[in-house]
């Protein structure tokens, strides 16, 4: 019997000792978390350009147009940087020379709350700077695939 006492409480130290040690360990980081820091913003800035047309009735629709074009290329830049471009491309050759080269480029992208901080209008160029912020945490909804 005292042979047993003995082996319990070798058994039950031990354990002690080995959930003890565990204990002061730190818990192992998940290498795949690392990558998903939602404390922070991500930023895209972009810089759009609109050229007045000359048949234009006055100078205000001029610079007018000249705005929606620039607002316009923002947000295809913006789109292209959070979507990504489309190519498509095809070329036709005749007697081992080329004869038709096409690629045509589009982007399909919603873009919301971007935001314009700088506008810009000198020698019939309208330049904006068009900037969208988003948290980490919403970035990765949307775009992690």
């Amino acid at each position: 019997m005292n042979r047993w006492f003995v082996t319990l409480l070798a058994s039950l130290g031990l354990v002690l000792v080995i959930s003890g040690c565990s204990a002061k360990e730190e818990p192992a980081k998940d290498p795949k978390a690392a990558m998903y820091d939602f404390s922070n913003e991500k930023s895209f800035v972009v810089y759009g350009e609109g050229i007045a047309p000359k048949n234009t009735v006055s100078p205000a629709q001029a610079i007018a147009l000249a705005k929606r074009a620039a607002i316009t290329d923002g947000y295809r830049q913006l789109g292209e940087k959070l979507y990504g471009v489309k190519i498509n491309s095809s070329e036709t050759v005749q007697d081992a020379a080329l004869k038709d080269s096409r690629i045509v480029a589009s982007v399909n992208a919603l873009v919301k709350d971007a935001a314009i901080t700088d506008a810009t209008f000198k020698d019939g160029l309208y330049s904006i700077r068009m900037e969208i912020t988003m948290s980490a945490r919403r970035w990765h909804e949307l775009f992690a695939y």
